[in-house]
């Protein structure tokens, strides 16, 4: 499902402030497979992830998604193939503190051409998955973190998507909320989603649903 070939990234190249962030990464990631991308932070982790995402190009090297090579991506194709392929679970939720939860749900469709009676299924579908229909008139400014966190992951799952991409999920959570979490992504393992998970946390580390675990050191793999 992902092959990443000899991927380096460079920030600010040619430049006195040039920075090596990642250093001729290569690994596969199968179809249906979780996947820990772990290491110190600093380590180059995020910047895989958001590479995956076509969020950043790299320097050089390769990132096939499903057969589509994505690393050249246009802008205007990137973002196609976000809306396609991925739903992304930011670190800090991202979520749009003055719209309502169901707002927020919804906004991966409002690009595609569904009617509005199909967004709002498919958000009420999300959102009663992880429990948090019953706030879906409330605004996301007012949520717990836990409760935001339940959000985003509505948001990232509710357009199906093939590949879902965490990036330090559990950084803002306590350990409760971060054990509720793990539940989830069993959960979505258990469904057959492609996870890759950004995380120097290691609740993550030697679970039984972790299918891979690549480390990452000083923009280096071990």
């Amino acid at each position: 499902m992902i092959k990443v070939k000899n991927v380096t990234k460079i920030f600010n190249e040619g430049k006195p402030t040039q920075t090596l962030a990642l250093k001729d990464i290569s690994f596969d990631i199968l179809e249906g497979e979780s996947a820990l991308l772990k290491g110190p932070s600093g380590s180059g982790k995020s910047t895989l992830l958001a590479i995956i995402a076509a969020l950043l190009k790299p320097t050089s090297g390769d990132v096939d998604v499903d057969g589509q090579k994505i690393a050249k991506l246009p802008d205007n194709f990137a973002s196609l193939y976000r809306r396609e392929n991925l739903g992304f679970i930011f670190q800090k939720f991202n979520l749009i503190p003055t719209l309502s939860v169901e707002e927020n749900v919804i906004l991966p469709l409002i690009p595609s051409d569904l009617s509005k009676e199909e967004i709002e299924e498919k958000a009420k579908s999300a959102m009663s998955k992880f429990s948090i229909i019953h706030k879906k008139d409330d605004l996301a400014k007012n949520l717990s973190g836990g409760e935001q966190q339940r959000v985003a992951i509505a948001r990232a799952l509710v357009n199906d998507p093939k590949i879902i991409l965490a990036d330090e999920p559990t950084a803002n959570l306590d350990s409760k909320l971060s054990k509720s979490f793990l539940e989830f992504v069993k959960i979505l393992h258990d469904e057959g989603k492609t996870i890759v998970i950004a995380t120097h946390d290691p609740i993550f580390f030697d679970l039984d649903f972790i299918d891979k675990e690549i480390e990452i050191i000083r923009g280096k793999m071990q």
